[in-house]
């Protein structure tokens, strides 16, 4: 096993030269959980009190970068890089959007993945197949610290070799096949017993068991404290090194056992993993900051405000000592005081000698003011500004202008908008490289639900040939401003003939709930249709003199036209309308007139040109119709006759 030798010998040296690193993160956990506590207590029992600042920044980054992604309709919008319709890209987005959400573990795991990216500056996931679950995807959080990456490496991309650190439990490794369990069923009992023997003997998993090590056990220690887990002797636990090598026909991965390495606990083998025929490393990083090139270089905002944590801890902590010597301050005496022990400063207990308080002075600063300073400076350098309304500062505090306020607002954008296009741009890659997935391992069930309806992916949507896109937008945390946003769109572009109606309706409904769309939303060519249709049986009930009632939500502009062109069709044809039916129209096409001019006076105008122009210049080989049509200008129910003369419906 000298291969095994070698690869443990070089990650060994990856591990040393990180060791600066590694400190400053175990440093970093423990103040986020429970701070790092005061130095030198002026007495025994003075307050030793932690400020979160880190755990708040942390939190509320955590939430402004995964709201990108739960309040998108989808999570990844696919563009087709070859001809087919516009459907069938859709719904290999929302199968894709499906198939992650339901089917996959992916947005739990990507919680813990940001937040570990927030903390030490870098989250890392891993996503392969399950072979024995019938290949379905799978997806694992792995925190940095127990990955060794070579520092002068920027990612996987471009990374020569790595090792991912595994800590399994004794019982999940007897369980897992992947280990100490690839025999062929066809091997002869002799065959199996040369491997076990090859392998370390049936003692293999004995040999396994061992501590963590010196470089993890302080880390690990830690965290098995919080989360309140023994962590002694580690007798339960083994550590597997998987090294991942890059060679020019792809990716091996060795296994072994750091305190066992003759053992072979699995065979070396490639990644099998392809994306648009080159293979696919399976790990995926999102780095907080775009900096310095190298592994290690992204900060989290840990490293950027753990000074203003440190400090604004220690004014906490001086202020409630202040308060305690204030509520039971000291006490002198003209004369000594025999066993003061057993006098108490309370109401009506008697203090000889003519006992005085030691008066102290006031606190040389605000111990509040100092507070929100450090708080401040914290939101400032994890670029999330402070939106009090008063300003931060030393001196008198005074109001922000409205116009401080928006430059606040503009900054805050900016700064968001930079930062969620880096964790876009790094889940893009993750959701390539799963749809990469899906496709080489095909999926059996092709059944998807989108707002409530039951679909199935056509066949044809299934290849590689699309250009990939996280969903959500980096304003899409804020629900009532994505709503407003739609909503004045909407008011701005309502009408225009050169913008897509439905599509503004379905921006407003998608900012509310995605789910409306598929409900609510009737395209205008297929309601328009129904209007007319609706429209041309009310004509044949008021034809034979009964009335048909007029609704404020019908689409008063089409049905006007289906009443204009009748009309048109009937003098053309010289038919006679009898005079109830006559009056019926008339009263019908008024008020959809009305209508029309209150509700939409830019189509109301439209239309009236329309009209217009079409009297100017009749069709060749129709009949001319002289005088304005019926309803053009209709007020009030006509007074006189209609009947056909001319082509056309003409006044009497």
């Amino acid at each position: 096993m000298s291969d095994n030798r070698d690869l443990f010998t070089r990650g060994r040296t990856i591990l040393n030269d990180r060791q600066q690193w590694e400190d400053k993160q175990r440093l970093f956990y423990i103040m986020r959980h429970r701070g790092k506590g005061r130095s030198n207590k002026p007495w025994a029992t003075a307050a030793d009190l932690h400020l979160a600042l880190i755990d708040e920044a942390v939190t509320k980054w955590k939430q402004f970068t995964m709201a990108q992604v739960i309040n998108a309709p989808r999570l990844a919008t696919f563009v087709a890089m070859r001809q087919q319709l516009a459907e069938t890209t859709e719904s290999a987005a929302d199968f894709f959007s499906f198939e992650l959400k339901e089917r996959t573990n992916l947005m739990r795991v990507l919680e813990t993945a940001v937040d570990t990216m927030w903390l030490r500056g870098r989250g890392v996931i891993k996503s392969y197949v399950d072979p024995f679950d019938d290949y379905k995807i799978v997806h694992e959080n792995v925190d940095p610290l127990y990955v060794l990456f070579p520092e002068t490496c920027d990612d996987f991309g471009d990374a020569y070799e790595w090792v991912h650190v595994r800590q399994i439990p004794v019982a999940k490794f007897k369980m897992d096949r992947r280990y100490l369990n690839d025999v062929d069923e066809g091997d002869t009992k002799e065959q199996e017993r040369r491997i076990n023997l090859m392998r370390g003997g049936k003692d293999a998993v004995e040999r396994m068991k061992g501590q963590l090590g010196t470089d993890f056990s302080l880390i690990q220690q830690d965290k098995e404290l919080r989360e309140g887990y023994t962590h002694s002797d580690n007798k339960d636990t083994i550590i597997l090194w998987e090294h991942y090598v890059r060679t020019l026909g792809g990716i091996t991965v060795y296994t072994y056992c750091p305190t066992a390495i003759d053992i072979e606990v699995r065979k070396q083998f490639g990644v099998p993993y392809k994306v648009g025929g080159r293979v696919s490393a399976p790990f995926f990083s999102f780095q907080a900051e775009v900096k310095d090139e190298g592994w290690y270089s992204p900060r989290g905002v840990a490293e950027k405000i753990f000074d203003k944590e440190i400090y604004a801890s220690e004014v906490w902590s001086c202020k409630a000592d202040a308060i305690t010597l204030y509520n039971t301050p000291m006490l002198t005496s003209e004369t000594p005081i025999q066993n003061p022990a057993n006098y108490r400063i309370a109401p009506g207990e008697y203090m000889p000698g003519n006992a005085k308080f030691v008066q102290g002075g006031q606190p040389a600063i605000s111990f509040d003011q100092e507070i929100n300073f450090a708080r401040m400076e914290s939101e400032q350098a994890s670029q999330m500004p402070d939106f009090g309304i008063q300003k931060p500062g030393q001196g008198k505090q005074e109001k922000r202008t409205a116009t401080e306020n928006n430059r606040i607002a503009a900054l805050q954008s900016v700064g968001q908008n930079h930062t969620g296009n880096i964790f876009k741009d790094s889940l893009a890659k993750l959701f390539r490289h799963d749809w990469g997935l899906m496709l080489q391992y095909k999926r059996k069930n092709l059944t998807y639900f989108i707002s409530e309806d039951l679909q199935t992916l056509p066949e044809q949507a299934l290849h590689d040939e699309y250009l990939i896109q996280v969903g959500g937008s980096t304003e899409d945390w804020d629900k009532a401003a994505r709503v407003q946003k739609a909503m004045q769109r909407l008011e701005v572009f309502k009408g225009a003939p050169n913008v897509n109606q439905d599509e503004l309706v379905k921006g407003v409904l998608q900012a509310d709930d995605a789910r409306l769309v598929k409900k609510l939303l009737v395209p205008q060519a297929q309601k328009a249709a129904s209007e007319a249709e609706d429209e041309a049986m009310e004509i044949v009930i008021m034809t034979d003199g009964f009335p048909a009632m007029v609704k404020p939500g019908e689409d008063h502009a089409t049905r006007i036209k289906v009443l204009l062109g009748w009309m048109e069709k009937q003098g053309m044809q010289r038919q006679p309308v009898d005079k109830i039916a006559q009056q019926r129209i008339h009263e019908h096409l008024a008020v959809h007139m009305k209508y029309l001019k209150e509700l939409q006076p830019e189509a109301f105008k439209a239309l009236m040109a329309e009209i217009q122009q079409k009297e100017r210049a009749p069709m060749q080989g129709a009949p001319q119709m002289s005088g304005s049509p019926m309803g053009v200008r209709p007020i009030a129910p006509p007074r006189r006759q209609m009947q056909p003369a001319g082509g056309g419906m003409r006044r009497l």
